[in-house]
């Protein structure tokens, strides 16, 4: 079942052609890792997805619902706003910096969108935030803002957060990469008992190990485009591309 499809889409900021006729569909419980240099639009491509920043023409589908059809920086097909809030809010989010509210608690970070937007009930939102905050083994700092946390241990909060909202869809924008090198691994652990328990997930990631080990599809661009994917094994093991085997002779 396809999950999330992208047919055709470009991105311009200005001058600056960021995504290059980009075509792609995600399955159902797939873990596609997105791989390459900084700047070739694997960030801008997640933003994308879910309305951070809108395509410059293309069409991209969540759960075979049309939520955005566009040429020339301009809608061809306006969908209905509703459904596509809806649409996106399937799409959960955990980003590079961990964003979280200072002022407030793990337990009442995790517990605010659930009832300012899906307007869940108090109690029933907290025993949820307390469940998510057990599955990533933060359920002793519930109680804790986020300056008494390591940096691993808030993003693992955001996960918690994300979760929160019950995505069919996990989106990661290079969790690890704002963390120190000994708080990496508690992090991806999590990300791979998401994976484990059948979570849709794509990861835009430079550690390679994970990619390896837990991607059943490994994406890599560059200058805005897919230049080329396969099984990680695939990819990795024999690259097809120049560009690619360039890449990673950098890199491993």
């Amino acid at each position: 079942m396809s999950m999330i499809k992208i047919e055709g889409v470009h991105k311009y900021f200005g001058t600056n052609h960021v995504l290059d006729d980009v075509n792609l569909e995600i399955q159902q419980g797939e873990v596609m890792c997105v791989v390459g240099p900084s700047g070739s639009g694997k960030s801008t491509l997640l933003r994308c997805l879910n309305h951070l920043e809108r395509i410059t023409s293309g069409k991209i589908y969540i759960d075979n619902e049309l939520v955005d059809h566009r040429g020339n920086d301009k809608d061809i097909l306006k969908a209905d706003p509703k459904k596509v809030s809806s649409l996106c809010a399937e799409l959960g989010m955990v980003f590079q910096r961990f964003n979280l509210f200072p002022h407030k608690t793990a337990l009442q970070n995790i517990t605010i969108a659930p009832i300012t937007v899906k307007k869940m009930d108090k109690t029933k939102a907290e025993a949820n935030a307390m469940e998510l905050l057990r599955k990533v083994g933060m359920i002793e700092k519930a109680n804790e803002f986020p300056s008494r946390l390591s940096g691993g241990q808030q993003q693992r909060v955001a996960i918690a957060r994300a979760l929160a909202m019950e995505p069919k869809i996990m989106l990661f924008d290079e969790p690890t990469s704002a963390l120190d090198p000994e708080l990496v691994g508690e992090v991806l652990e999590v990300m791979k008992q998401l994976a484990r328990d059948g979570m849709t997930m794509m990861v835009v990631t430079h550690e390679m190990g994970f990619a390896r080990e837990v991607g059943t599809r490994l994406i890599f661009m560059d200058q805005g485009r897919i230049v080329e994917q396969g099984t990680p094994k695939e990819v990795f093991e024999n690259p097809k591309n120049e560009r690619t085997k360039e890449f990673f002779r950098s890199i491993l």
